[in-house]
């Protein structure tokens, strides 16, 4: 490939007229260039003025939206104009000033006008603004349910808001689960927002408990002719259900329903076992755990029941009385050997702790027992005695 030869553009020079002096033609030489510059500036166009624009006051929202100012629903524009050739001799709204809110959703443009010399004029205009300082309105919250139990929320319930914004519009309102924690009045928290960042708030309050009683200490205290059921629970306001069956039986008996922390049951039979069951509810509707207790008999008869019973501590024997009886003798045996007798002049006899018979000291433990009566005719020296019957007892672990 051949290479074309580079060609340089001589700078002219400009020579003074032959015949001058040097000190005139050096005068004419400096005259010359000066006339150059002078054409060369009077024949360039002057620099067009621009402007630029910005928000000195105002509350940055979302989407594109400003929230007003510290100090009201407004922003405050400025202009700024660069003007190198000093061309603008008049401008209009090319100031510092207020932007009134709220604006339509589309917002609102500013204008900035110019007058230049020569007549001509030039204007620049901002984009769009749109300012939104009011929050939603008519925030209000709904639960998803009707409560539970009496006024109260056991188990999470859902809670939505709405509302509206004429302005900017709604961006979104709160949708929570409440779960806890449990209160009277316990305080749910949302709302809604707009467009432009701008949030409502409604809370609510609900009563909410979704935490069961916990009862504890259930107990029967058996006595001659009463059942003492006692029981704990979380709260004294609870309301305790206490059921009752008897052994044997298949139809459980509500016995009680209130507050407190004891019942006493007189309607209970000699020689019969029973099952107390008790359950507490709290104020919200939540349910303790079903806790049982044995109530055992107090008093043992010589009558004929469908199993062995099992004793209370220190059990009564007890038996119909006969008429003409002076006295009794009562026998009790622990499998084939006698460990008590004794001669009571009525017809019972409450057992006691611990005794002495035949030199060793004895005491109602663990395991089955017979007992039996007889009735003493005339006096004890004669020996005359009618036998009454024979029961069996047991006396369980304690």
């Amino acid at each position: 490939m051949r290479r074309r030869p580079m060609r340089f553009l001589r700078r002219e020079r400009t020579r003074a007229p032959r015949g001058l002096t040097r000190s005139t033609a050096a005068l004419f030489v400096a005259l010359a260039a000066l006339s150059v510059l002078v054409t060369a500036t009077a024949g360039s166009a002057a620099v067009q003025p621009t402007a630029s624009w910005r928000i000195t006051i105002g509350t940055v929202g979302t989407n594109g939206w400003y929230r007003g100012s510290p100090a009201g629903n407004y922003v405050v524009l400025r202009w700024d104009i660069q003007d190198p050739d000093n061309q603008v001799t008049q401008t209009y709204g090319c100031g510092v000033g207020p932007v009134d809110g709220p604006t339509p959703t589309t917002g609102i443009q500013k204008e900035c006008k110019a007058d230049l010399i020569g007549g001509a004029s030039i204007s620049w205009t901002t984009n769009p603004i749109k300012i939104d300082a009011e929050p939603p309105t008519g925030v209000t919250a709904s639960v998803a349910r009707s409560p539970d139990f009496n006024g109260w929320y056991n188990h999470p319930v859902g809670v939505n808001w709405g509302g509206s914004d004429v302005t900017s519009g709604l961006a979104g309102c709160s949708a929570v689960t409440y779960g806890g924690p449990d209160g009277a009045a316990a305080p749910v928290g949302g709302g809604c927002t707009d467009m432009a960042g701008n949030t409502a708030m409604a809370p609510i309050a609900v009563n909410y408990d979704a935490t069961p009683p916990v009862l504890s200490k259930v107990s029967v205290a058996s006595g001659p002719d009463v059942d003492v059921v006692g029981w704990t629970s979380s709260s004294p306001s609870d309301t305790v259900v206490v059921q009752r069956i008897a052994r044997g039986d298949k139809t459980q008996r509500t016995v009680f329903r209130g507050t407190g922390s004891r019942f006493a049951d007189k309607k209970i039979k000699d020689s019969l076992e029973y099952t107390y069951s008790v359950q507490t509810t709290d104020q919200a509707g939540n349910v303790s755990k079903r806790l049982s207790a044995a109530g055992l008999p107090k008093v043992l008869t010589l009558g004929k029941t469908p199993y062995i019973p099992r004793a209370a501590r220190n059990p009564i024997l007890s038996w119909k009385p006969v008429r003409g009886a002076k006295y009794y003798n009562v026998q009790l045996f622990r499998g084939s050997k006698r460990i008590y007798a004794a001669w009571p002049r009525r017809a019972g006899l409450g057992l006691p702790t611990t005794w002495k018979w035949a030199g060793h000291r004895y005491r109602l433990s663990k395991g089955r027992y017979r007992w039996y009566v007889w009735a003493g005719v005339g006096p004890r020296s004669f020996a005359r005695y009618k036998t009454l019957g024979n029961a069996q007892f047991i006396v369980p672990s304690r």
